[in-house]
């Protein structure tokens, strides 16, 4: 098993904070588990390949600044 030191990760890619990698690891691996036949000779588990695809500045990531919806005018029950 190797070890991969998570700290220096976010640390060097200018993440926040650990709980926003969690986020951006779970996304690439979901998308490579998504396409696990268009991708030949790969026998990693799909975490360990996202956390690695980070560590090489392979993933660029952003946040989409979304409206808060509104919610309707009705009083609230007690």
């Amino acid at each position: 098993m190797i070890f991969i030191d998570l700290d220096n990760i976010y640390k060097d890619r200018n993440i926040p904070n650990k709980y926003i990698m969690t986020l951006v690891v779970s996304a690439r691996a979901r998308q490579l588990s998504e396409r696990k036949g268009a991708i030949c000779g790969y026998d990693e588990k799909f975490i360990t390949r996202a956390v690695e695809d980070l560590a090489d500045g392979k993933i660029k990531y952003s946040f989409i600044d979304l409206p808060a919806k509104k919610i309707a005018d009705e009083p609230l029950e007690a």
